[in-house]
């Protein structure tokens, strides 16, 4: 990670019994408080107690050579540090579901600069998570298994899905299960998990570069990761600041960014609000009328009170129009609940069979009035009527 660490205190200063229950004591610091200080002095603390702890690896047992093992090119090093990192290896483990929540929480507070008093995170982030890539539960549980691949379906829309069966099914719930269980990730189940998830490792590497450069990070949040190439993770150069959302979470935002071209994952804006400016028409389509690319979400409520939230992001202008318009960057996307089976966010991108991308019109007696995205007419994949029923 490049850091240049200098400390007070080594593990020949105190003893290893002390250095094991005040890393014990961080560690749960940061996996129970919901307060974003005592979450990053947590994770802060822990990072260095880690670091300094008394290791029976002759090859890692200094701070350097820990630290190095965390940002080591070869992954089965890196995991392994990782794992160790994780409390997942000590006397009395946490669960894998615990420590990914807490990074999410710690992560995601850091990006909106959020104070929360209560967890900011849903609980079908830190299942999608966990479950990403699939092909690596799978692989874990010795499961004969498809690759990803792409389907079209008759909306002229690309759904980036999973051939899953039955079988693959109670997979990914045995998988979510075990992870809630202290002790239930194997070494050799976190090594394939940890190699294939890219998704934890952003997160992961966006805790650990805040735990070491805190005062890095810019007010406005666009802002590059000092060195963040030697972490051997990916991360985004740039993430959204929000003006406060009723329907916008940071879990659903961060995910929505990482699908949305470079240059819409700066400041966003809230326009509209059906809660806050009504539910009228009229000030709806003078809110999105030629405005730049927009980010549109709405939520419905399914059987017993269940909220579902979907949307679409439109890249360019909406002009009134009784025609097609826009570009195939545009996407849909819907936010499954939580008690899917695999819950989390499915994003449809157009397919290129045709240029039905956009249509926004009203005011006409013979042609669809409202904001459609992709599909056909009276057939759109997304449809706001401009009576608001």
């Amino acid at each position: 990670m490049g850091a240049n660490i200098s400390t007070t205190r080594t593990s020949k200063d105190v003893p290893a019994k002390k250095l094991n229950t005040d890393a014990k004591n961080a560690l749960n610091a940061f996996l129970t408080s919901h307060d974003p200080e005592t979450k990053r002095t947590g994770f802060s603390s822990y990072l260095y107690l880690y670091l300094a702890e008394p290791s029976n690896e002759p090859t890692s047992g200094s701070p350097a050579q820990r630290l190095a093992c965390l940002s080591s090119s070869d992954r089965i090093i890196q995991s392994n540090a990782m794992y160790e990192l994780s409390g997942l290896a000590r006397d009395k483990p946490t669960s894998l579901n615990h420590f990914v929540s807490s990074v999410c929480q710690y992560s995601l507070l850091r990006f909106w600069h959020i104070h929360a008093t209560e967890p900011c995170v849903e609980s079908w982030l830190t299942n999608w998570v966990l479950v990403q890539p699939k092909t690596a539960i799978l692989q874990i549980y010795n499961s004969d298994y498809q690759q990803q691949r792409v389907t079209g379906n008759s909306l002229g829309l690309t759904m980036l899905s999973f051939d899953e069966d039955n079988s693959a099914e109670q997979h990914f719930a045995k998988w979510i299960n075990d992870a809630e269980q202290p002790g239930r990730i194997s070494t050799e189940a976190w090594r394939i998990w940890w190699q294939h998830s890219s998704i934890f490792h952003e997160l992961m590497c966006l805790a650990l570069d805040y735990a070491l450069y805190p005062q890095a990070l810019s007010q406005d949040l666009k802002f590059t990761l000092p060195q963040i190439s030697e972490h051997n993770m990916r991360s985004p150069n740039t993430i959204p600041a929000i003006e406060s959302s009723c329907l916008l979470s940071p879990s659903i935002g961060w995910i929505i960014s990482k699908e949305l071209p470079r240059e819409a994952r700066t400041n966003w804006t809230r326009v509209y609000s059906s809660k806050l400016d009504g539910r009228s028409w009229s000030m709806f389509k003078k809110a999105i009328a030629r405005r730049g690319s927009l980010l549109v979400l709405v939520r419905e409520m399914l059987e017993k009170g269940k909220p579902r939230v979907f949307g679409t992001y439109i890249d360019q202008d909406l002009e009134r129009r009784p025609s097609w318009q826009g570009t195939s960057l545009n996407l849909l996307f819907t936010v499954h609940p939580n008690d899917a089976t695999i819950p989390g966010l499915m994003v449809y991108k157009a397919t290129g069979f045709n240029t039905h991308y956009q249509y926004f019109n009203y005011s006409t007696k013979t042609l669809p009035n409202g904001l459609g995205i992709g599909g056909q007419m009276e057939h759109f994949g997304l449809w706001i009527d401009s009576s608001f029923t």
